[in-house]
């Protein structure tokens, strides 16, 4: 008894770093504000550049993810953490002080590097819950977590624009010095389970082919966060050359930081109100999330429409770009919990590992087309092919909603065996009655 109070006390404070670390760790947080302004105006990136950077960085980490996995795998959920940990920092120093193109390109590589390797921060929170007995508490932790990082965007993006107009490098130097204070944090995480490190046997022993449900959800994340991660970078940027047209570039960092700011508070409202709407809708969350997103390029494609008013046309594109910023998290942490619920603990690493790189694989080609039509079309044209893709993402999610929905019904033969307990105990009582 004194055992189990004692792991539940260790649970809890697991729980309550877990909160801080994931927030923190879930990005370059200043960079995030700040990406597009420090590598055109500092690094002195063109848009075309800048677009190249992500699919360049994820072709490095795909053809490493074998690698990587194996290193999971033999290391365990504890050590991958730090290694995401210290990779995150490695990645902040590069960006921060490499001049060259190339440099540039490693510092993004080891920051999706570092998110293979952070993915298992997840699933040690689920076995660490699990092992509790407190499983149910995997989303609100996990909104907790994005509802956390939301807000700690939100006070960055305030003051993002005056830290970068004192100083251009001020912003990335305090996101290295907040990387190595999470690295030192890193060293206290701990999955406190069995499951922590699991004998390679064990692995090839529980190794299966995935279910279609699955297959399904990572089709839908990847479309999904192929259309998120390209209509957002690509959004931001156009937000940016929009407001630059009217002003000079003390005024657009100042302008285009309070945009920043906005969404940022729209991330905390989405977050915060996800769990009521989870509990509500439950699993057609996914299909009301990816509605949202289409509306997001609809709003974003109409406001360059508006030619006349600047005002209207910068407003109707940034309501666009809040609502990407809207539904991306809740539409993670679902498809995460969602693969949590219907595997088994010896499969969850090469699966999270694998979502990872079925997101990375859409993200590059779509990298690569987007990069290559910035060289003859405008940038409007990425806006559609993201709004193409959104509309496919709509499409699996509707299809994913339909196999959870058949996989949560009682089969016809557990439907009989029911019916046969049932019938069992109404006789047995009645026998019980007549004696």
């Amino acid at each position: 008894m004194n055992e189990r109070i004692e792991k539940e006390k260790q649970v809890k404070k697991f729980c309550k770093k877990y909160v801080f670390f994931a927030a923190f760790t879930d990005d370059l947080v200043f960079l995030a504000i700040v990406d597009t302004l420090f590598l055109s105006i500092v690094k002195g990136l063109s848009a075309s550049q800048i677009t190249l950077l992500t699919p360049i960085s994820s072709i490095i980490s795909i053809l490493l993810q074998p690698y990587l996995l194996k290193v999971i795998h033999k290391v365990g959920n504890t050590k991958s953490i730090r290694l995401g940990a210290f990779s995150m920092l490695m990645a902040s120093l590069l960006i921060t002080f490499g001049n060259q193109f190339i440099t540039l390109v490693l510092g993004r590589a080891f920051r999706e590097i570092a998110y293979v390797f952070l993915n298992m921060e997840n699933i040690c929170l689920k076995n660490n819950l699990n092992d509790v007995g407190k499983e149910s508490e995997y989303i609100p932790i996990r909104n907790k977590v994005t509802l956390f990082y939301a807000l700690i965007t939100a006070l960055i993006s305030v003051v993002s624009g005056f830290l970068f107009n004192l100083n251009q490098y001020l912003p990335m130097v305090l996101n290295c010095i907040l990387c190595f204070a999470c690295f030192g944090m890193s060293l206290t995480m701990k999955d406190m389970t069995k499951y922590d490190r699991i004998e390679e046997q064990e692995i090839q022993k529980a190794k299966g082919k995935p279910s279609l449900l699955v297959y399904v959800a990572v089709f839908s994340y990847t479309f999904f966060y192929t259309a998120v991660t390209i209509g957002q970078a690509n959004s931001k940027l156009l937000l940016q050359y929009q407001i630059n047209d009217v002003l000079d570039t003390a005024a657009t960092a100042t302008y285009f930081s309070f945009i920043i700011t906005l969404s940022r508070f729209v991330r905390i409202l989405s977050n915060a109100l996800f769990d009521k709407m989870y509990r509500k809708l439950k699993d057609k969350i996914n299909i009301v999330l990816a509605t949202g997103l289409i509306a997001a390029f609809v709003l974003i494609i109409a406001g360059t429409g508006i030619t006349e008013n600047a005002v209207l046309r910068i407003g109707t594109m940034s309501c666009g770009f809040f609502l990407i910023l809207a539904v991306r998290d809740p539409f993670k942490i679902y498809i995460q919990d969602l693969i949590l619920r219907v595997t088994k603990e010896e499969e969850q690493q090469a699966i999270f590992a694998n979502l990872e790189l079925a997101k990375k694989v859409g993200q590059t080609l779509m990298g690569f087309v987007v990069s290559a039509a910035l060289l003859k079309f405008d940038m409007i044209w990425t806006i559609v092919g993201s709004f193409v893709i959104s509309l496919m993402a709509l499409r699996a999610t509707t299809r994913l909603f339909e196999l959870v929905q058949r996989s949560s019904k009682p089969s016809t033969s557990q439907k009989a065996i029911e019916k046969f307990i049932t019938l069992e105990k109404s006789h047995r009582m009645k026998k019980e009655g007549m004696m």
